[in-house]
């Protein structure tokens, strides 16, 4: 591996992370640490089962269907895999995630500027959102150059200083088992899984961009980087989650009557006080900003050559998007969970099922490729489709 490719590699990983960690990857991880108490790490396991491992068995997955959605859905069907890719492009884009991301960025600087109101906020946000996706192709550098190690180093920096000055670990009425299971519908409500497949293309695009002309070709070298990549950026979410819920169990019960969407917010105020609470906060509306420029972007080109084929262009879609997720997000984050919830409790199970079964079905048939290919070809290399 040349430098330039591990430098990519290295990029490609924290633009995963500065992609992924949104509003849900904030909020569920402080959820799961105040109402799990002295259960925190069964709860833990199950967060990270389905917060981390899942997304990442998603991403692979869909490296195995050369980074297109399309091809991973098409199995089942043409009008099957429409639906689904439909909804989850609602979910993700303009009408439930990105929004989710501007409500969590909204709560983290209401907190120190009370006058702010959301519609306003949106609004901005919404301009911010469709100035930064319009050069689609700089997203991926964007935030793996700049925002990725920038929210990495203070959201560590507020985990640390979290640990450092513990109140202490509260106490919970759930058993070992009732902790476990709200970790794995706590890790659901990050939507994570449906991020990776959908955003995969783009990660996937700009590290191939990286890589030396022989290997762009190869699939095996396109997956083996992708997975390196995946690789940094899991252990990235798993340590952020970990550092968060431990340190909202510290908190519990100062944290126990805030609302969702503010938990963050809060938090941040009591470990770091108004100063350092006040950074913390502008890490965290960078974050959610981060995601949604990234979601915003994926579901603009789903607009443009899917849906209308075409026929508007991608900033025209992207308009759309922007306002589209201004509205959204005056609802609130209450609202918005209210609606996805319900949709996420059904989809989740699904989607995780379909991935396992796709992975099976990939390995199989390159095990099967390259026994076919050791027998005809013995000299033939990479596997190459």
């Amino acid at each position: 591996m040349t430098f330039p490719e591990f430098k990519k590699i290295l990029i490609t990983g924290f633009a995963m992370f500065a992609m992924l960690f949104g509003s849900g990857n904030v909020i569920f991880p402080l959820i799961l640490g105040r109402d799990a108490g002295n259960q925190i790490f069964f709860g833990l396991v199950g967060f990270l089962l389905t917060a981390v491992l899942v997304p990442l068995l998603g991403l692979f997955s869909t490296m195995l269907s050369h980074g297109d959605y399309k091809a991973l859905l098409a199995p089942l069907g043409k009008i099957p895999s429409f639906f689904i890719i439909f909804i989850c492009m609602l979910l993700l884009g303009p009408f439930a995630i990105a929004p989710r991301c501007v409500t969590i960025s909204y709560a983290a600087i209401k907190t120190h500027y009370p006058s702010l109101s959301l519609g306003f906020f949106s609004v901005l946000c919404a301009i911010f959102i469709f100035i930064a996706a319009v050069k689609k192709n700089m997203i991926v550098d964007l935030l793996g150059r700049f925002l990725g190690p920038i929210k990495i180093a203070l959201l560590f920096f507020i985990i640390i200083k979290g640990l450092c000055s513990p109140v202490h670990m509260g106490t919970a009425t759930l058993t070992k088992m009732q902790g476990f299971v709200q970790g794995i519908l706590s890790g659901y409500g990050t939507c994570d899984l449906l991020g990776v497949i959908f955003l995969s293309g783009l990660i996937l695009s700009r590290l191939q961009a990286g890589m030396q002309p022989e290997k762009r070709k190869s699939s095996l070298a396109i997956i083996k980087y992708g997975l390196q990549a995946s690789a940094i950026g899991g252990l990235l979410l798993a340590l952020v989650y970990m550092g968060f819920c431990v340190v909202a169990g510290f908190y519990g019960e100062q944290l126990m009557t805030v609302e969702r969407g503010d938990l963050f917010s809060t938090l941040a105020v009591l470990v770091m006080g108004e100063g350092g609470g006040l950074l913390a906060n502008v890490t965290i509306a960078i974050s959610c900003i981060a995601t949604a420029i990234a979601l915003s972007a994926v579901f603009a080109m789903y607009l443009h050559k899917d849906l209308f084929d075409g026929r508007i262009s991608y900033v025209s879609a992207l308009a759309i998007t922007s306002v589209i997720t201004a509205c959204m997000a005056c609802l609130g984050f209450s609202g918005i969970m209210n609606a996805l919830s319900p949709i996420i409790q059904v989809i989740y199970p699904v989607l995780i099922v379909y991935v396992l079964w796709n992975i099976a079905v990939k390995l199989w048939k390159l095990k099967m490729h390259q026994r076919l290919s050791i027998t005809m070809k013995p000299e033939s290399g990479d596997w190459d489709e």
